[in-house]
């Protein structure tokens, strides 16, 4: 039957598609769909497109599937570090897709008809398969691109994402969290400071709080340190794009009032975390 030979492409676009599952085990059923598209229509187009035989095409398209993993995983591997955020490996699954069409391109010159469609007497089928296998990755590439262009743009060149709540949380159980605000202040250019504000489930004094706090925040890789009353740690960023690093700090004693703010409730200390 025909499309016995068309076989491995079909594998190949599955196995595009299953690309979805990398984020899916992160718990990001979102991202997962945005990775499953991406993923099924970078390689299906290598796939349905390309003209060479069976052997070449699965090889690049194994390359193609590898090179989008081994960014998953160099992108949220964090090593300790703060991890990065999805359009981190996601732009680098767009440059897998520039490199796809240009093989696509490349392919068409080296081989203008498929065999398989010269021995069923279908060229106009094969050429017709290559144009929407260009024509849809060009697309996808350049509705992409620009949208990750206005969500990574901050303005000064500098990449910077929201803190996050794992950052921090789950606490402790002689910890209490009042509150989370993952950009309570922030200014231009895409910068926030967030503000986790906790107190001691026991009723423990402000200094005990403190001293769990650190202790918590040690745990989860934040290097803090007291200076003149304020405990202070930065964490670098993971992933493959140069990222802005967080920081952290708290009062030790009685936090001082501003004038845009008052002073929090004494039994209470507040987390703030920036990405400036």
């Amino acid at each position: 039957m025909p499309w016995r030979g068309d076989r491995w492409r079909w594998w190949l676009t599955a196995a595009g598609g299953a690309l979805a599952l990398l984020p899916l085990g992160q718990g990001a059923p979102t991202v997962a769909v945005l990775a499953g598209i991406c993923g099924l229509l970078v390689i299906s187009a290598w796939a349905w497109g390309t003209s060479s035989g069976r052997v070449v095409g699965v090889t690049v398209g194994v390359v193609f599937i590898a090179g989008q993993a081994g960014a998953f995983a160099a992108s949220q591997w964090s090593r300790g570090l703060v991890a990065a955020p999805w359009f981190d490996w996601f732009a680098v699954w767009l440059l897998v897709g520039v490199v796809c069409l240009a093989a696509l391109v490349i392919d068409r010159r080296a081989h203008p008809v498929s065999p398989a469609h010269i021995a069923r007497r279908n060229l106009p089928v094969g050429r017709g398969q290559w144009v929407a296998s260009l024509a849809t990755l060009a697309t996808m590439l350049l509705l992409c691109g620009c949208g990750l262009g206005v969500l990574g743009s901050d303005g000064d060149g500098r990449l910077r994402f929201t803190v996050r709540d794992d950052e921090v949380l789950p606490l402790p159980t002689s910890l209490s969290l009042v509150s989370a605000d993952s950009c309570a202040d922030g200014g231009s250019s895409g910068n926030c400071t967030a503000e986790f504000v906790v107190m001691a489930a026991d009723d423990a004094g402000k200094v005990r709080t403190v001293a769990r706090l650190v202790e918590h925040l040690r745990s989860r890789g934040w290097p803090v340190q007291p200076e003149n009353g304020v405990y202070r740690g930065t964490r670098e960023t993971g992933g493959i794009l140069n990222w802005t690093p967080h920081r952290l700090w708290l009062y030790a004693d009685v936090e001082p009032a501003t004038p845009l703010r008052s002073a929090p409730p004494p039994d209470t200390v507040v987390i703030y975390i920036d990405n400036m």
